[in-house]
């Protein structure tokens, strides 16, 4: 096999969307997921995989988040924020299959399951802090497609489109403690037809990569006349491969450089939260997160990742609870 041909076999199984699951608020998590084996573990890279390769695995991601006290939420409610609440976790274990059409046309599908734990919102009538439950379930299936439309001679830069699409296949009636059915930031799936398109690019320069992406993602009204808001998500990456150019980085058979060193910065913008054309003041934003991680090369075909994000930037609108760290982990197998 050629070198050029690893640079990209390794690189492109890390293609893959973008895509936003239920996440409108700074407490839902705020994490886009691509299939990243290779270089960078959130940022998507511009390569797609190699005609019939097929690429399969887990994707996790867990937030941990800066639990508002019942008095600082009664504080929140009488002073006329109507609508705040406290999430302590996040959690979304995802599966997905891509597979390579072409050599510069990937298509896949990733299927989500998604964990909140804690959640807490200020009774209405009585000067008391609700505990609602922990909703989970399965979120909305995402398809996604990427379409590379350039790349050196040399095949260390290359360039691709990448659009999705969040399907309304995920839970829209898990109910409370209470018995009523939690808001639709909060449930599982949206309801709702998500669209998103994007733009990727990468540069490989022997141990070190570079990739950076952007993508956005329209959002439509769903469950309970609720639109979560447009979103749009940016990412930069670079990666060091020890030992090794980071081309034979995958294949481990065949490469000197099992593992892999990643710092990314992950951006996400969201608008507002509208419900039955009603503004959340509570909604939408701005966040920030650098990611150091490692990957993790111990096979011939497999791969996995760790990334820790610590939050730098948390511009939100009104309240919201801040998160305090975000863990990615993926497992990966190409064949």
């Amino acid at each position: 096999m050629s070198s050029n041909k690893k640079t990209a076999i390794r690189l492109a199984v890390t293609t893959g969307v973008l895509l936003t699951s239920n996440l409108v608020c700074a407490d839902h998590g705020s994490l886009g997921f691509g299939i990243g084996t290779a270089s960078p573990i959130i940022t998507q890279p511009g390569i797609t995989l190699p005609a019939n390769m097929w690429a399969a695995g887990i994707i996790t991601q867990f937030s941990s988040f800066d639990r508002a006290s019942d008095d600082k939420l009664l504080a929140l409610k009488n002073s006329g924020n109507t609508d705040v609440h406290s999430v302590d976790t996040f959690l979304q274990p995802s599966v997905f299959i891509a597979n390579g059409i072409t050599d510069d046309l990937t298509l896949g599908m990733k299927i989500p399951y998604v964990i909140r734990s804690g959640v807490r919102s200020p009774s209405e009538d009585e000067d008391s802090v609700t505990k609602l439950g922990n909703p989970s379930g399965f979120g909305d299936i995402s398809l996604f497609g990427q379409y590379r439309f350039y790349h050196s001679a040399d095949n260390l830069n290359h360039a691709a489109l990448t659009i999705g699409l969040k399907t309304p296949t995920g839970e829209t009636t898990i109910k409370t403690l209470q018995g009523d059915a939690f808001e639709t930031h909060h449930q599982p799936g949206s309801g709702s037809w998500n669209p998103s398109a994007g733009v990727s690019f990468t540069r490989v320069m022997g141990s070190f990569s570079f990739d950076t992406n952007v993508l956005y993602s329209v959002a439509t009204e769903g469950a309970q006349k609720t639109n979560l808001g447009d979103n749009f998500g940016y990412n930069f990456a670079l990666s060091y491969a020890f030992g090794a150019p980071a081309r034979n980085a995958f294949f481990s058979a065949s490469n000197n450089a099992p593992w892999t060193a990643v710092l990314e910065l992950n951006g996400e913008w969201q608008d507002y939260q509208k419900a039955a054309g009603v503004q959340d003041p509570n909604s939408g934003g701005h966040t920030i997160f650098i990611s150091p991680g490692m990957r993790f090369s111990g096979g011939k075909n497999w791969n996995t990742a760790l990334s820790v994000g610590a939050p730098i930037v948390t511009d939100y609108n009104g309240y919201q609870t801040p998160p305090e760290y975000r863990i990615t982990y993926r497992l990966v197998m190409a064949f």
